[in-house]
Parts: C-alpha cells; structure tokens; sequence
C-alpha cells in the first residue's frame, strides 16, 4: 500500500495533490441565505447592552457599600498626603539647617583666618616697629587710614635703608611668623 501524502508536505504546498473533500465542496450549491452578519452582529450588540445594564443595575444596588469603601479610600489617600507632605517640609527643613550652619562654619573659618591673620600682621608691624626705633602700641589698635600717603611711603622709604644699614652689620635670625597661629585653626 502506498503512504498516504500528507497535506504538508511539498507536494501540498505546491496544490499538486487533489483533494477529494475540496472537490465535494465545490460541487455542492450555495446556501440560500449566507447574510448572516448584520443577524450576529444585532444578537451581540443586545447581550452587551443587556450586559451593562445588569451591571448597572447591581452597582445602584451596592452604592452605599461602594461609597463607604471609596471615602474610606479617599481619606486613608488624603491622608498619606498629608504625611508625606510634612515629610517632605521637615526634611526640606533640616536641609535648610544644614545650609545654615554650613555657612556658619564658613563665616567661622574665615573670621578665624582672618584673626590669625591678623595676629601675623601685628607680630610683622612689631618687627617694623623695633628696626624703625618706634615705640609698640602695648596692645591698642593702631589707628588705620588716618596718615597721608605721603607719610606711609616715606616710611617704606626709611625700612628699606634700615634694611640695607643691617645687612652690612650683624644679621639677626627672626622668628617664624607662623610660630605665632594658634594650634587650634584648620587649614
């Protein structure tokens, strides 16, 4: 017996093969009404309608439970809201602190230079002082600004030939400006 040829194979994918069922289908006459269409698509649209109706029906049945369920709902939200909220204003809150103290740091760094700074500048202007021969402030602040310029530079002019008067004579190790910072300043 030869093997029956399979409707997949080559030969029935090129329609080499007849087919006994295509044939008796193609003989037989066609149905007298095939406009079944607008039939099925009038059924559908009824049972979705009735469909949605029901579902209506049951949900004005079940409103208060639904509402109940949805206010609870609204407020557990509401609430949330509202705790995040005051999250987010506390944690902007301590981001605001934490700008402020770090511009107090700032400004505390900077005084603290500044001071020590000033320290250096003083220890400096005593060392002037003491080559020049004048006599030192024993701790009061000088008065600034209140001298000509003319006077400042004939100053500077007197220093510097003090300067070139001592190194022809001895010369004197000077300290370290820096010796005078205190060990407590961050650099």
């Amino acid at each position: 017996m030869a093997k029956k040829v399979s409707k997949h194979s080559r030969a029935a994918r090129r329609n080499e093969i007849d087919e006994p069922e295509a044939k008796s289908l193609a003989s037989l006459p066609r149905a007298e009404k095939t406009d079944l269409t607008s039939a099925i698509i009038r059924a559908t649209t009824k049972k979705n309608e009735d469909l949605l109706n029901n579902k209506m029906l049951k949900k004005d049945v079940k409103s208060g439970q639904v509402q109940k369920k949805n206010v609870a709902k609204s407020n557990l939200e509401s609430n949330l809201n509202k705790i995040r909220m005051e999250r987010a204003i506390m944690q902007s809150d301590i981001l605001q602190d934490k700008i402020l103290k770090s511009k107090q740091r700032s400004k505390q760094v900077q005084l603290t230079r500044k001071q020590n700074w000033d320290a250096i500048n003083q220890a400096a202007n005593e060392v002037i002082r003491s080559r020049s021969g004048t006599p030192a402030d024993n701790g009061e602040t000088p008065e600034q600004d209140e001298q000509p310029a003319e006077d400042a530079m004939e100053e500077e002019d007197k220093f510097y030939s003090d300067d070139e008067e001592e190194s022809t004579s001895e010369y004197k190790p000077q300290r370290n400006a820096f010796d005078l910072l205190n060990d407590e300043v961050e650099a």
